[in-house]
């Protein structure tokens, strides 16, 4: 990553930045920072106290829930430019969203202290605004999830992932492991495994050992909601 001139980042990203005065902009930038993280590494967890607002430079983010148990589910993904606020839990009171934040591949991120936020959104309303429009639209992904669990069965899920990771990786050859699929899907690997199989069986998949080639599309758009 090159050289990142944050005040011309948010200038370029924040739609609230013309509407900050000259010193609550000057508090954001003293209170933001840039981390440059490795692939698999835990930006904020369940666990952590208010972390800040998670502003993407490059790389892809994964977001998630864990059980005590080891199960997880992905509720969605951030990738250059995205913003997430649910790491933030401290700008709204009541407000708690036990996710967390995981690397994918190789990223660099933003992080603006989250008290820090609160403060300038306290006394402006076009901030407020941002973060609420923001939350909403997180939520509403984290709802679609649900519906996703409720209402689709595993095998229609698990269709959906693959071809998610098709346009993702642009590629019909997928670098995956069963293992990676059910913690996507909050789901056992026997279970993931054994719908696989049969999707090799009805010539939709190719399975080998980290790889997944998929062999008929159409097929598997079929077994799909999209």
């Amino acid at each position: 990553m090159d050289y990142i001139d944050i005040n011309l980042y948010f200038k370029e990203n924040l739609p609230f930045f013309k509407d900050l005065s000259e010193s609550e902009l000057k508090y954001l930038l003293s209170k933001s920072s840039i981390q440059k993280c490795d692939k698999d590494t835990i930006i904020y967890s369940k666990n952590s106290s208010c972390t800040g607002i998670v502003l993407v430079l490059d790389g892809q983010i994964r977001s998630f829930m864990s059980s005590d148990i080891g199960r997880e589910i992905t509720l969605f993904r951030l990738f250059e430019r995205d913003i997430c606020m649910l790491s933030s839990s401290c700008v709204y009171q009541n407000l708690s969203c036990e996710i967390n934040l995981k690397t994918e591949k190789n990223s660099s991120v933003i992080i603006i202290d989250g008290e820090a936020l609160k403060k300038v959104a306290n006394n402006n309303i076009h901030v407020q605004s941002f973060l609420l429009d923001l939350t909403q639209n997180k939520l509403s992904e984290i709802m679609w999830v649900l519906e996703q669990v409720v209402f689709f069965k595993l095998e229609t899920r698990v269709a959906d992932f693959l071809i998610s990771q098709y346009h993702l990786n642009d590629s019909i050859n997928i670098n995956i492991t069963h293992d990676y699929i059910a913690n996507n899907l909050g789901s056992a690997r026997e279970v993931i495994s054994r719908i696989l199989k049969r999707f090799e069986n009805n010539k939709i998949l190719k399975l080998s050992r980290g790889t997944i080639k998929i062999i008929d599309i159409d097929k598997l758009y079929s077994l799909g909601s999209y």
